[in-house]
């Protein structure tokens, strides 16, 4: 694995545990629309973060998906746990495909 892989999988680990205590805090807080807005300026910071790092295909397919794309589910608590879901879950498959298949 190279030094530049290495750097990538510590920065996305640290990214999934940040958006866990942010998500944890909105939910004691018990206040979603600020935790909603944490999540907003958190994916922003990954996105730029990634980019160094990933091919511009895989950059336009993140950040439509996180950035452009908007989930309604009625309920902003369930809203806010959807997209963090989904952000950990790209993380997550970004993870394994950089240790099986490298960066994409």
């Amino acid at each position: 694995m190279t030094d530049q892989s290495s750097e990538l999988l510590a920065f996305i680990q640290s990214q999934i545990e940040e958006i866990n205590t942010i998500h944890a805090q909105a939910e004691k807080a018990l206040n979603a629309v600020q935790g909603k807005d944490h999540v907003t300026k958190w994916k922003r910071k990954v996105v730029e973060g990634l980019a160094p790092y990933v091919s511009q295909t895989y950059l336009q397919l993140i950040t439509k998906e996180w950035l452009e794309t908007t989930y309604f589910v009625g309920d902003v608590f369930d809203e806010l746990a959807d997209e963090v879901d989904m952000c950990r879950r790209h993380l997550k498959k970004l993870l394994k495909d950089i240790q099986t298949t490298g960066i994409p």
